[in-house]
């Protein structure tokens, strides 16, 4: 089965990541981040789908806030 970028951004919410948190990390817009998780767009492209795939592949968290 393949993972798609919307599994991997569902992944990260569960980890503790916003979309917003996920979009600063790739270069991204929450929107943008958005239409992936939804399945508007198909992909990040460029280093943001680097990015987005090193998040998920490392097991990232998000930033703790203070």
């Amino acid at each position: 089965m393949e993972i798609t970028w919307a599994d991997r951004i569902k992944a990260l919410e569960a980890r503790g990541w916003t979309l917003t948190g996920i979009g600063i990390a790739i270069g991204k817009s929450p929107q943008t981040v958005s239409d992936l998780k939804q399945g508007r767009t198909k992909e990040p492209g460029g280093m943001a789908a680097v990015e987005l795939h090193h998040l998920y592949a490392t097991g990232a968290k998000p930033a703790a806030a203070d």
